[in-house]
Order: C-alpha cells, then structure tokens, then sequence
C-alpha cells in the first residue's frame, strides 16, 4: 500500500540537494575553502537537526543530551548546550547538581521557523533555588504552582516547545558540567513504534528546518558585513541580549564582522565589567566557532591576563604574537567577532584596531608578558584536552 512514505522520503532528498544552494551563491563573496566549510557546517546541522527531530523528538520521554560539535548560531567555545522536547500540555520535572559550571541557564523555545525565537522562560542559575548540596528541583508545568513544591516551579502556556539548557565553563581545567535528569511527569501512554503519519511528519519537519535554519544563520552573519559593521563595535549600543534571536536575557552580546589579512591583526581593548563570567570568540560566515579545540579561538575570564591599568588587551591575527592573549584565526580571513558579558553590572563597547602583526608590539602594555613556542604549544595541548573532556561522543 502507498502511504505517501517514499514521496515524502524523495521530498526531503530534492530539499536537502536544493537547501545548500545558498553556499555557492557568488553574492555571498567567499572562496572555495569557505564554501567547504559551509558544506561541513550543513552537514553539521543535518545531523543536529535528524537528531533533534527524529530522535530526541518525544516529548513524552525527553532525552535531555547534547549534540556535539553544535556549530549553529555561534555556539560558544565554553558552553555546553543541550535541548529536549517538552510540551506544555504534560509537566515536566528538572532535578539535579548545578555547582559544577560557571553558568548554567534554562530556557524554553520555539524556534522552528528559522525566523524568530520565542522564549517564554529564560532563567539562570544565580536565579535558580538550591535546595541543598547544589542540588535543584524544577518544575514546567501549564498549572500554577501548589505552594508546597521545595525548588522552583514555571507556569508556561500549554504548548510545545524545546527545553534549551546552556551550560558555560570558565575554569576549563576545573569546573565539571551539572549533573541533570528531565522527566514528563504525566506521559500520554506508552511508548510506541513511529507510524507512517507521524514518521512523514517528521521528515517534513527535518525539511523545513534544513530549508531554513542554516540559511537563516549565514545571513544573519554576513548581515553585519553587509550593514558596514567591520572591524568595529561602534554600532553596538546599551545591553543588547539577543533574545529575539535565542539569546539569553541574562548576556550582553556585541558582534562585528572582521576582514583581517594574513599579516594584519585586530587589538581588542576593554575594560571589563564586574560580571559572573565573560568571553570572546571569533566564527566563520557560517556563524559557527572556529576550531576551539585544536586553536586558541576564544578567552574567557579565567584565561585571559588583565593588564596592570585594568584593560583587556587582546591580539586577534593569523600568527602567533607571542602573548597569552591571543585569539588565533587560523587563516579564516573574514567572519565572526564577538563577546559576552554575564550577568554584568555594565555592557562596555570594546575598542577594536585594525594593524600590521609588525605594530601590535607597540600598542601592548609594556608588562605584557611573552610566550615562548614550547609554551604555547604546552598552552594548547591542556586546551585540547580540557575541550574533548567536556563531551562524551
């Protein structure tokens, strides 16, 4: 019997062949290692979204997991992010230890259209209630709270939505992610074997999002450059959180497209505000991270040296300054430069200069210490190590 099983299977082959056309557009102005990566970066959120859709798409038995590498939306280099289905119609229960990250924050989201994100709960863990031994007891539920539950408990509009958890390590070596369970309290029966309704929903779902989503990223990256924002933050104004777009109203984002040349480098120069945790990181025209494993692609607050005055003076360049405040761009020419600022007191506009290799000497603090090669390649290894640490595959 024809259920319309295989049309729609052939429906999500031609989308996924025409989804990608996007990369090779010549009006997008990038050259063919970049169109590689845009490949790499589809591939990415083919898998990402198969994942989220297909098999973490139960909202009756939630897996909260994680997708690794997830390279969308300019993924942090210290987060951890993971998702799970929940609808709002059933309640659901969040329990575990939260004292191992830096930052740990939870929000419900609709972001199926690729467009806007809607998100009726973003709370974090400063806001959190700890109910001992760093321990927390959360509930999501369409029903007020009784009054006799210990942690905390949500009232949310019953619909679905995706329960999106960021976890953020600043102290790579020494901070461990947070232990978390998520359970439906009330499921809508037993488990059950996809049927062809539900599995052609699906697959129309997977397409749609690869239609959209990763197009919808590269355009608002190469936005900035379009905009006229290069190699500079002065269109950055207040304390801009992104949540319109899947941010967290608990961060201060700032992003500018760079354009740096093989023997050129960008001096990033704040002062940082009194904050629970910061960072900075470079992406690609895809808007996802650069190689934070393998690269020093970011710093946060615990990597980074503040000099004597109380400014962050940071090297962003191809080469190797021979400074610990180095972010590497290893050869990717134009991208994503960006910063976060959690839990501030203040949203400061960081200065950027654009500079021959040869002058960034001048303009450094004259304390700034050296590194030598052997202590950067020392520097990178702990780095790579700590990264893969982070996530079990």
């Amino acid at each position: 019997m024809d259920n319309g099983l295989r049309d729609s299977w052939l429906q999500l082959c031609d989308t996924l062949k025409e989804s990608a056309d996007y990369i090779f557009d010549p009006e997008l102005g990038v050259d063919a290692s970049e169109q590689a990566e845009g490949l790499r970066h589809h591939l990415r959120m083919l898998c990402y979204t198969v994942d989220r859709v297909v098999e973490n798409g139960d909202p009756g038995r939630p897996e909260l997991g994680w997708a690794y590498p997830f390279k969308a939306g300019l993924d942090n280099p210290d987060g951890l992010y993971q998702s799970a289905p929940v609808d709002l119609r059933h309640s659901y229960r969040l329990t575990g230890r939260i004292e191992g990250p830096r930052y740990l924050g939870l929000a419900l989201q609709d972001y199926g259209s690729g467009r806007r994100f809607a998100q009726p709960l973003d709370v974090g863990a400063p806001d959190l209630t700890d109910i001992g031994g760093g321990r927390i007891d959360v509930v999501f539920s369409s029903d007020p709270d009784p009054g006799d539950h210990r942690g905390d408990w949500f009232q949310v509009a019953p619909r679905p939505y995706r329960l999106f958890v960021r976890q953020f390590f600043s102290d790579w070596a020494g901070e461990r992610h947070a232990d978390l369970h998520l359970e439906c309290l009330d499921p809508a029966g037993p488990p059950a074997r996809l049927d062809p309704d539900r599995t052609a929903a699906k697959i129309a779902e997977l397409a749609d999002e690869m239609r959209k989503v990763p197009r919808f990223w590269t355009r608002y990256a190469v936005g900035h450059r379009d905009r006229g924002e290069i190699n500079s933050f002065a269109h950055v104004t207040g304390k801009h959180s992104a949540v319109d777009d899947g941010g967290s109203a608990q961060q201060a984002y700032g992003g500018c497209w760079y354009e740096v040349g093989p023997d050129e480098a960008l001096l990033f120069e704040v002062t940082p505000p009194d904050c629970l945790y910061w960072n900075i990181q470079v992406g690609d025209v895809w808007f996802q991270s650069l190689d934070y494993v393998n690269l020093p692609a970011t710093i946060n607050d615990s990597q980074a040296r503040i000099d004597p005055d109380g400014v962050l003076r940071v090297v962003v360049s191809h080469h190797d300054p021979g400074i610990g405040n180095w972010i590497a761009l290893g050869g990717c020419l134009q991208g994503m430069l960006a910063y976060r600022w959690n839990n501030a007191d203040a949203a400061p506009v960081p200065k950027l200069s654009l500079m021959p290799v040869s002058a960034i000497g001048d303009r450094l603090h004259p304390d700034t210490p050296r590194l030598s090669a052997d202590e950067r390649a020392a520097i990178n290894a702990e780095r790579r190590r700590h990264a893969l640490r982070r996530f079990v595959r």
